[in-house]
């Protein structure tokens, strides 16, 4: 808002209200003609301009906020002003609720409105009210009309597979039509990496580790690597609202690896939302008493000194109050994990990680031909809700045949956790050791990298007679502790 720098006594007062939709090529230069011409009216009437509302590319049509315009209507409610200029009062509004709005307070507070290319227009009169909302409804056709313009040429764009222009995308040069080949390795990369089991977020530690940017030069996010990675447009696609049209540049990725992209990202959401809690350690779920072969859980435990740290503990009963174990063996968390983690890492420096390096080219046939049963499965589970919808499937049907096709797709999605946990061990990121890749990694990483090698932990109780031991700075028994690999 601009107020007026020099007051006039006994002069009516005035605002202007100055508004252009769009401002991609310094289109302001329009407000500036406005304000001379709404200026230019207002020193013609004798009106004392009191206050210029100025507000740049802010649709009156859009329904986005107009802070400036509602200034505008509160120094017409105080009574600062008793008149308003436009050009047109298409710059006012354009929404009938705005334009009852506005009318209801110059008829309330007397506020006479003068526009350059529509002139006098008195609201305080039925014929003027009249006027101004046939103005309105001019205005809002004119900008429906544009709207379903812009939709219709942008769906036969789409259709006919032509870029939606916008930001240079990743892998593209810019205008969209030729493969920048340096990006294109590493939205293969990504892809693989996700298929395989890397979470988006330890792509992108990798990738700004590599120092390798954005399109626009940046650091990479989770998010920045997911929306890179999912694009429809590596495979060919144009997509227009949801539906895909075939593009006419060239695809970076088959088809075949973006099916099997969505159906990967699909399969691990939804093992996402039916996971009951989130594995906030490394080792929970792994660890079990060597004694009664319970679940160990993780808890606060008193030292000898009074503080708490973490420790497994076999619990003789739940939070329900159920019987669950024999309550006799303890270990404090930070030893039993620095055992495991070397462990770990020792074995992959073994034949062990050349054999499951070699299983990775027949894991990889595999693993397409149980995602693609995985995505008929889930189609096939839809058409037997849709059957039992229509009235074509009894209850009784619906219940067994959704039974069977459920159990199917949980198979499924056992078959497919356990190739692609294989899988993450092979696509280790490129150029660093296991050790170097695993403090690299982030802990969704780590404990897949677990459970390819590692089928459990057990830990024993200490016996009589047992000397104290050291072990990387604790006091801790490595032989009672066993790790049971898996064959």
């Amino acid at each position: 808002m601009q107020l007026s720098s020099t007051p006039t006594i006994g002069r009516l007062k005035c605002a202007l209200y100055l508004r252009i939709s769009k401002d991609k090529k310094g289109l302001s230069l329009g407000v500036d003609r406005q304000e001379e011409a709404c200026r230019a009216l207002a020193a013609q009437l004798g009106w004392e301009v009191y206050a210029a509302f100025s507000e740049n590319d802010l649709s009156a049509y859009s329904g986005k906020p107009r802070p400036l315009y509602n200034q505008l209507l509160d120094v017409m409610r105080s009574g600062q002003v008793s008149a308003v200029i436009a050009l047109h009062t298409d710059r006012l509004h354009r929404s009938p609720v705005e334009l009852e709005e506005f009318i209801d307070i110059c008829e309330q507070n007397r506020v006479e409105v003068r526009t350059v290319q529509a002139g006098e227009l008195d609201l305080t009169t039925a014929t003027g009210r009249m006027a101004a909302r046939i103005y309105g409804a001019v205005a809002r056709h004119e900008v429906e009309h544009a709207i379903e313009r812009v939709k219709a040429a942008k769906l036969q764009a789409a259709k006919a597979g032509k870029t939606s222009g916008g930001n240079r995308a990743y892998g593209y040069r810019p205008g969209g039509m030729v493969i920048d080949e340096n990006e294109a390795q590493f939205v293969l990369e990504a892809i693989d990496r996700f298929i395989a089991g890397d979470s988006w977020r330890t792509i992108a530690l990798d990738f700004n580790r590599r120092c390798i940017t954005t399109a626009k030069g940046n650091m990479w996010k989770a998010i920045n690597v997911r929306n890179m990675a999912t694009l429809p447009r590596h495979a060919g696609y144009r997509e227009h609202h949801g539906v895909l049209y075939e593009a006419t540049w060239p695809p970076i990725i088959t088809r075949d690896t973006y099916e099997q992209l969505q159906s990967t990202a699909k399969r691990r959401q939804e093992q996402d939302k039916r996971r009951s809690y989130a594995k906030k350690h490394l080792l929970t779920g792994f660890v079990f008493c060597g004694l009664c072969g319970n679940r160990m859980t993780i808890i606060n435990a008193q030292n000898r000194d009074g503080s708490y740290s973490p420790a497994f503990s076999c619990r003789k009963i739940d939070q329900f109050g159920n019987p669950t174990g024999c309550g006799k063996v303890k270990r404090r968390k930070d030893p039993v994990e620095h055992l495991v983690i070397e462990s770990l890492l020792y074995r992959l420096d073994t034949p062990d990680l050349g054999a499951l390096l070699g299983q990775s080219e027949h894991d990889d046939g595999e693993l397409r031909t149980k995602l693609g049963e995985h995505a008929t499965q889930s189609a096939r589970l839809q058409e037997i809700l849709d059957a039992y919808a229509s009235g074509d499937l009894t209850m009784s049907e619906w219940k067994t045949a959704k039974a069977t096709a459920q159990a199917r797709l949980d198979q499924l999605d056992k078959d497919i956790a356990k190739l692609t946990s294989r899988r993450t061990i092979a696509h280790l990121p490129a150029g660093l050791t296991v050790r170097q890749a695993w403090e690299a990694g982030d802990l969704e990483w780590r404990r897949q990298l677990l459970d390819v090698l590692i089928e459990r932990v057990l830990i024993y109780p200490r016996e009589k007679g047992d000397q104290k031991v050291r072990y990387a700075g604790f006091i801790f028994n490595p032989e009672r502790v066993e790790i049971r690999w898996r064959a």
